[in-house]
């Protein structure tokens, strides 16, 4: 009875383990700094991912960026690129409120004209919902 209930234990700390290892963690610098001071002293990847908690693959990916940059510290994201600028959005919500009676495909092509490039009818309708011109 005393061997199941040590196993049962050793399952618990199996699932906890499993489930901490299916969250997704991000380095710190301070780590992603030591992580690299690690590989540099011949550290294994696997035995540094596993201390860590992270996938072998993010200690590669760094390893890989500090060789390419030396560089250690996260990228910063991108997100998805706006097809208006802010010069473009404050235009359009000037445009919108001096001429009310515009629709929004007039508008997507007066600002065609005004910036160079093309801009959509529903891309202008999302800015002036922003811009609260629409309630």
């Amino acid at each position: 009875m005393l061997q199941f209930a040590s196993s049962d234990s050793s399952a618990e700390s199996e699932i906890t383990k499993a489930e901490s290892m299916s969250r997704r963690n991000h380095l710190r610098d301070e780590m992603r700094w030591k992580a690299v001071g690690m590989l540099h002293a011949g550290a294994r990847q696997s035995a540094f991912a596993r201390e860590l908690n992270v996938h072998l693959s993010a200690i590669h990916r760094l390893k890989n960026h500090y060789q390419r940059d030396q560089n250690a510290s996260r990228r910063r994201g991108t997100g998805r690129r706006r097809i208006t600028k802010t010069a473009d959005n404050r235009y359009l919500l000037q445009c919108a409120r001096r001429r009310g009676t515009l629709t929004a495909r007039q508008l997507a092509s007066q600002l065609s004209a005004a910036a160079g490039m093309p801009k959509y009818r529903q891309t202008v309708s999302r800015r002036l919902h922003e811009g609260g011109l629409f309630a």
